[in-house]
């Protein structure tokens, strides 16, 4: 049995997993191991390189820089995506509606539950700082008896019902995720159906807020992320949100982008301004938890 060719010198991969790292939201450690895949998959491409690198500069080989180009575009789209595993978050999604359906153990079901937090980028993100963002939420909102979170991802699985929240009688999640709306489903039979209803929906669609159930005003409307994102994508979509029947909306954008290591709080914070100035509504407060910041507004 032939053997594969020798791995890339270190030294060349760890160079182009520094620039990597330096410029995109992904460990060095990461970076390595897509690079290492990447030329792996070019085995005479590694030869080539093996024998050649100690006479020349290979790593200004068009056949070199194309490799670490897709791979760094693989970790940028990959950095793009909600859910780094799409078919493990489903995993996770169909294990958790078979344990709130039929199951007792609730530390099998507290795992779930943490796992799908960590599948979902934005609540992965939050994860580290969940403490601090409701120690926020609270001391800027009370407890909201009657709450509908926009574009809600997994964070209400994050909500502290027995907590902190025992006193919201109605979380209504809005999402046109399946999986989303699959997960918060199956936990609203751990915290009470009647306090917990996930709803599937698009903001394109103009009648989407006749879709929700118990009609009427809310306390607090959840706009967490959601503005800036909507904004590039349907900005007609983006202004009706201000429509929403909320006393209060909560409004943040993104401290860092999704994908490079740069701030892009400036630009979000411009997308907010302009929201609250189409909404008519005045600041109440203001929230900056991890790497989110935003607005309270009445």
């Amino acid at each position: 049995m032939s053997e594969g060719p020798p791995p890339i010198p270190d030294e060349l991969i760890r160079c182009e997993a520094e620039r990597i790292s330096a410029r995109y939201r992904v460990s060095m450690e990461e970076a390595l191991s897509a690079l290492k895949e990447a030329f792996g998959a070019a085995p005479k491409l590694a030869s080539r390189v093996c024998q050649r690198h100690a006479r020349e500069d290979v790593s200004r080989w068009r056949e070199f820089r194309d490799v670490v180009r897709r791979c760094r575009e693989e970790l940028y789209y990959g950095l793009r995506r909600y859910y780094s595993a799409s078919g493990e978050a489903e995993r996770l999604v169909a294990e958790f509606e078979r344990e709130t359906a039929g199951s007792a153990d609730l530390r099998r079901i507290e795992g779930l539950r943490a796992g799908l937090l960590e599948a979902h980028k934005s609540t992965r993100e939050r994860m580290p700082h969940y403490a601090e963002f409701y120690e926020h939420f609270f001391e800027l909102l009370g407890v909201p008896s009657r709450l509908l979170d926009l574009a809600c991802g997994m964070h209400p699985l994050s909500y502290p019902f027995a907590g902190q929240g025992a006193g919201t009688e109605l979380y209504v999640a809005f999402d046109k995720d399946e999986r989303a709306s699959q997960a918060v489903r199956a936990y609203a039979r751990v915290v009470g159906q009647h306090r917990l209803v996930g709803v599937r929906g698009t903001f394109a669609d103009v009648g989407w807020m006749d879709s929700l159930p118990a009609p009427g005003r809310w306390d607090v409307a959840l706009m967490l992320k959601v503005v800036p994102v909507l904004n590039r994508l349907d900005r007609r979509a983006a202004a009706r949100l201000a429509e929403v029947p909320a006393r209060r909306i909560l409004l943040t954008g993104s401290i860092q982008a999704m994908t490079r290591r740069q701030s892009i709080e400036a630009r979000e914070r411009r997308v907010l301004k302009a929201f609250m100035a189409r909404s008519g509504r005045r600041v109440v407060g203001e929230f900056r938890v991890g790497d989110e910041f935003g607005y309270l507004l009445d």
